[in-house]
């Protein structure tokens, strides 16, 4: 019962946030209609999330989802691989060590969320390249 109401919590929270932790050029993804987002996290727990995001802004979601046989590493090496040319606008993964490993390679930009001031600072980048705004038991 706990863990039910705990990821109902966080369903929430997700819903709510997505919109500004999603488009780190909002503008841009407007003038192209569309936004890449390579997740890590299951298909059937970030779909809702990208199609409510699509609904609130009008801007059309291209999900890349991570497969199973790679699980937590196939979106960083594909990014570390596409680094000549990123096809990724937004990364939504699922662990932090290789997102910081991401960043100390120069492939993340940093994004000014209006909507960071609502994580603890535990769960924020000093930088802005990142912010963990879920857990996973």
């Amino acid at each position: 019962m706990r863990r039910k109401t705990v990821l109902k919590c966080l369903a929430i929270l997700l819903i709510m946030t997505l919109p500004s932790v999603l488009c780190s050029s909002i503008t841009e993804a407007k003038e192209n209609g569309q936004v890449v987002v390579y997740t890590a996290l299951d298909q059937v727990y970030s779909e809702p999330v990208l199609k409510r995001f699509e609904k609130k802004t009008g801007i059309k979601v291209k999900a890349i989802y991570d497969i199973e046989a790679t699980k937590t590493i196939g979106l960083v090496n594909r990014i570390i691989a596409e680094k000549s040319r990123p096809r990724c606008d937004v990364f939504w993964n699922n662990e932090v060590v290789n997102t910081i490993r991401l960043k100390n390679k120069g492939l993340l930009e940093p994004y000014a969320s209006p909507q960071a001031r609502y994580f603890p600072e535990l769960f924020r980048d000093e930088d802005g390249y990142w912010c963990g705004f879920a857990a996973r038991a």
